[in-house]
């Protein structure tokens, strides 16, 4: 199966396998062609697993009301107070925050030419401080006796 790469020279998309680049007719090292589609799949797939962090940010707001409601208005209500309800609220910002910790982790320090990998990262970086902020309030939460 053919991967894809960058080109080194042009940095158009081409396949691996081909002696020539089919835009700018540089010759391609098979090693070189392997590596670099290693790291063009690698920047795909970060700029994927970062989209996927980004979806799981539009249930912030739910949380937050969700978080507010038990903190101001009080849990009195059986659907605030029942042990499930209390661990549905409290797995969300805590995967959700290990999910934004493990893509640094992992794509952190990835050097790639893919030009969404930018964005992505900005966009992990903020679901980092938004998930880590909504810890640190569901901690207050589940901290509030019941």
């Amino acid at each position: 199966m053919s991967k894809m790469f960058r080109c080194p020279s042009c940095k158009e998309v081409i396949q691996t396998g081909q002696p020539v680049c089919q835009y700018c007719g540089s010759s391609i090292d098979g090693s070189t062609a392997h590596a670099e589609a290693l790291k063009f799949q690698a920047g795909i797939d970060a700029c994927a697993a970062a989209n996927h962090i980004k979806s799981l940010n539009y249930a912030a707001p739910v949380l937050l009301l969700l978080d507010a409601t038990i903190l101001f208005l009080g849990s009195d209500d059986e659907f605030f107070s029942s042990t499930s309800m209390r661990m549905s609220i409290s797995i969300l910002p805590f995967g959700s925050l290990a999910g934004a910790f493990g893509w640094f982790t992992k794509y952190g320090g990835l050097q790639t030419d893919d030009p969404d990998f930018p964005e992505a990262k900005q966009t992990v970086k903020k679901a980092l401080i938004l998930w880590a902020i909504l810890s640190a309030l569901q901690v207050a939460v589940l901290a509030r006796p019941f």
